[in-house]
């Protein structure tokens, strides 16, 4: 059972939930920045959690832009 394929539903519906979690964490920081709430103490960690939150996104959403680049080659 080792060698068998993964469901690709299932991957791709843990895929998308990780990319609605990450807009959902964008959306926070974002509605927490303009309410003023983010203290200067916060700031680093507000600018790395949207730095993780957008490469989630990107692989999400870049990862067919990369599998076509990788067949033109």
């Amino acid at each position: 059972m080792a060698d068998s394929h993964p469901n690709p539903s299932q991957w791709w519906y843990h895929r998308r939930l990780m990319a609605y979690a990450s807009l959902l964490g964008l959306y926070v920081i974002l509605v927490q920045t303009l309410l003023g709430t983010v203290t200067p103490e916060l700031v680093p960690l507000a600018q790395t959690l949207c730095w993780v939150f957008s490469a989630n996104l990107l692989y999400y959403y870049g990862g067919n832009a990369v599998e076509a680049l990788k067949d033109k080659q």
